[in-house]
C-alpha cells in the first residue's frame, strides 16, 4: 500500500485549504500568526473532518497510519483522527489526500475531472477552498 502512496505523491496535486489561493512567500500580512490561531481552533479539524464524511458518500476513503489501514471509517473513528496525526487517505482507486495535524491545508493528488468537481463542490459547502498546487511542493505552499 506504501508503495501505491509513493507513487501517488508524485503526480499532480491541488490544496484543500481555508484561504482562497497560495499565500505570497513575501506577501507582508501575517499568514504565520493566523495559521498558528487556526491549527488550534476546533471548527478547521470540523470542517475537514465534514468534508471528508461527505466525500466518502461518493467515494470508498481508505486511511492508511503506520501498519493499519481503515476503510470506510466511521464518523467517529475520522473525528478521532483528524487533526491528531499525519493521514494518508486513499480516495477510490487513484486519487489520496494527504493530512496533516502540522497544516491547516489537506493536498490532494491526482483526482480524475469528475472527481475534482465533485470535491469543488463538497469543499464550498464546508467553507474551504480548492486550488492547483505548482510544483514542486515546496514549504512556502
Amino acid at each position: 500500500m506504501m508503495e501505491k502512496i509513493e507513487e501517488l505523491l508524485e503526480k499532480p496535486y491541488w490544496v484543500i485549504d481555508i484561504l482562497p489561493e497560495r499565500v505570497p512567500e513575501k506577501g507582508g500580512g501575517q499568514f504565520f500568526t493566523v495559521e498558528a490561531w487556526f491549527l488550534k481552533d476546533p471548527v478547521l479539524r470540523q470542517k475537514q473532518t465534514s468534508f471528508l464524511l461527505k466525500l466518502n458518500c461518493y467515494y470508498d476513503l481508505t486511511i492508511v497510519r503506520d501498519k493499519e489501514e481503515i476503510k470506510n471509517p466511521k464518523p467517529q473513528e475520522l473525528v478521532a483522527l483528524i487533526g491528531r496525526e499525519y493521514l494518508n487517505i486513499l480516495v477510490g482507486e487513484s486519487a489520496l489526500i494527504a493530512a496533516d495535524h502540522t497544516d491547516i491545508y489537506m493536498t490532494l493528488y491526482n483526482p480524475d475531472e469528475r472527481m475534482l468537481g465533485l470535491i469543488e463542490k463538497v469543499a464550498i459547502a464546508e467553507g474551504l477552498y480548492v486550488w492547483k498546487g505548482t510544483a514542486p511542493w515546496s514549504a512556502a505552499e
